[in-house]
């Protein structure tokens, strides 16, 4: 190994552990919550690399003003510092006074992005201009946003969804160069955010996935349908068509009608009749299956390795499968 790499992977290890210990620090000094206030306290500011230029050109003028003892260059020169340092105090104040609260995350599929959505109010008595939002683990190029004096607004910051399961980022990066540039004000800060990523959708041959019933009568009720069968109170995601009015309008409360239908096949997804060895494979396969099944408003179950969940259908059904398919794990089988 030459010298120059080897003193390239030395500062890569010193960067490294540098940068370990500092996210090590921050954490014990911003816990994980659900809202940040930006003050003095969790608020960095450092020169950009213009402001290092900027810095240096300030230097060589100074030198010539020195030198040549030309008064007029030494007051372009205290003038530009005075510009300098007057920016740091602008830096600050652009992000300070902003109060930051995470609302929750809108849950897909792998290989998609995940957002997760904040309202920013500015408490400040000037506007915030230049706003930029990464998540610390992401690739993607950062939400930017303005926020005028005594405003809320919301955003959202995605993060991409790379496999299946929870997802729980880490750092969310706030952070503004606003106004010349020059100087870089930031802060790292740690939300209790949560997603669920689903399987991506795979198409993959079934089995066979109808199961008689064992007694052999053939007859199974299920919701959906067209007989009456009972009222049960309103959830939400339930049909607007299936909400008892006359029952709302004499004050007896929200309640949705339920609708029966007796089934002589009962339409099941099975993980050990999908068509391949990978885990990962079955679970999108599954996936892919519910969706197309819920598009048709067809009454299926889902059988997993240590979990059921029962034939139904509906929005809520749907959105019972997926989860299940997306909590679940390798070492039940």
């Amino acid at each position: 190994m030459s010298t120059l790499s080897k003193r390239a992977s030395v500062f890569s290890l010193l960067r490294t552990q540098w940068r370990q210990w500092f996210f090590n620090w921050l954490d014990r000094r911003s816990p994980h919550r659900q809202h940040h206030s930006l003050t003095l306290k969790n608020l960095y500011i450092f020169p950009t690399r213009k402001g290092f230029m900027f810095l240096l050109f300030v230097t060589v003028l100074w030198f010539l003003g020195t030198n040549y003892q030309n008064n007029l260059i030494l007051a372009l020169t205290f003038l530009l510092i005075s510009l300098f340092i007057v920016s740091i105090l602008h830096t600050f104040a652009n992000l300070a006074g902003l109060d930051i609260t995470l609302k929750g995350a809108a849950n897909a599929f792998a290989g998609e992005n995940v957002k997760f959505f904040f309202a920013i109010e500015n408490t400040s008595r000037r506007d915030s201009n230049g706003i930029a939002l990464r998540w610390q683990e992401t690739l993607l190029d950062a939400s930017r946003c303005d926020n005028e004096q005594k405003t809320t607004l919301s955003i959202s910051v995605p993060l991409e969804a790379k496999r299946r399961g929870h997802l729980r980022p880490k750092r969310l990066l706030v952070e503004s160069e606003y106004p010349l540039g020059l100087l870089r004000c930031w802060t790292w800060l740690n939300f209790d955010a949560h997603a669920l990523v689903y399987p991506q959708p795979i198409e993959l041959p079934l089995g066979s996935t109808a199961i008689t019933d064992e007694k052999g009568d053939g007859e199974h009720p299920a919701r959906g349908g067209e007989d009456f069968s009972a009222f049960h109170e309103y959830v939400p995601g339930d049909p607007i068509k299936h909400i008892a009015w006359k029952l709302y309008a004499r004050d007896r409360g929200l309640f949705t009608k339920e609708f029966s239908q007796n089934i002589s096949r009962e339409l099941w997804l099975d993980y050990f009749h999908v068509g391949s060895n990978d885990v990962e494979q079955k679970l999108s396969a599954l996936c892919f299956w519910a969706l197309q099944f819920s598009a048709k408003d067809e009454n299926f179950g889902l059988l997993l390795p240590g979990e059921k969940v029962a034939p139904n259908k509906g929005e809520n059904h749907k959105a019972r499968v997926l989860e299940a398919l997306a909590s679940f794990e390798a070492g039940y089988e």
